[in-house]
């Protein structure tokens, strides 16, 4: 059962090893809900044992797609880092913000380094990150895993033929921004999603953010 920050008492906090904080947006994701990322996060961050999960952050930076709410950089950034740093004081454990939404992760290791310096314990998993390490490379395999983990969360699906928008460029050392009106998976990608490939992605991410925890424990008691 998930534990959550805003319903245990501060005599509660020391029963923890660490506070989760999920990380998603609200942005397009065509046929796939809105708030798709913050629920992934949720649900990962739910299935560690051991853990409390602080309020999730459901609007972030999300300039390259249009149809989205993006928060300014430097707001975000500011909020993020207050966020951080009254986090681990209250708790007096590890913050680890659990992040399913790729745009903001620059944004989240900034911070993570910034409080590291400051002397806070702070970290991040970048949960597409544990994806793509397992053999999601190319652009449409992504989106047909992210269909895939929608339809392990319970979201109906709904394939419409549209015109497969622009993929984002991909080139070897090259960052180049990606601002689309639209949606840029392919049908034939969310058509071939399934939930029990979307049930092993989710098992993926919960073991990875399952280590950061193991290893915040093994270096207190060590």
């Amino acid at each position: 059962m998930c534990k959550f920050l805003s319903d245990i008492s501060t005599r509660e906090l020391k029963g923890f090893s660490a506070v989760l904080v999920p990380v998603g947006s609200l942005e397009d994701h065509g046929p796939l809900p809105l708030s798709l990322d913050t629920k992934i996060a949720e649900r990962v961050s739910c299935n560690v044992e051991g853990v409390v999960v602080a309020p999730s952050i459901n609007y972030s930076f999300s300039p390259e797609h249009v149809k989205s709410i993006t928060i300014p950089l430097e707001v975000l950034t500011m909020h993020l880092s207050s966020l951080s740093e009254q986090l681990y004081k209250l708790v007096n454990r590890p913050v680890i913000f659990v992040v399913a939404h790729k745009g903001v992760v620059p944004v989240v290791q900034a911070v993570v380094m910034e409080a590291w310096r400051r002397g806070n314990l702070v970290a991040m998993v970048d949960l597409w990150k544990v994806v793509e390490e397992n053999g999601y490379r190319d652009f449409q395999d992504l989106c047909r895993a992210e269909a895939s983990v929608a339809l392990a969360l319970g979201y109906s699906v709904v394939i419409r033929k549209e015109r497969q928008a622009k993929s984002p460029p991909s080139l070897p050392g090259a960052f180049i921004p990606w601002i689309s009106t639209e949606y840029g998976c392919s049908p034939k990608s969310i058509a071939d999603a399934r939930k029990e490939e979307g049930e092993k992605l989710l098992e993926l991410m919960t073991e990875a953010v399952k280590e950061v925890v193991e290893f915040f424990a093994s270096a207190d008691s060590g």
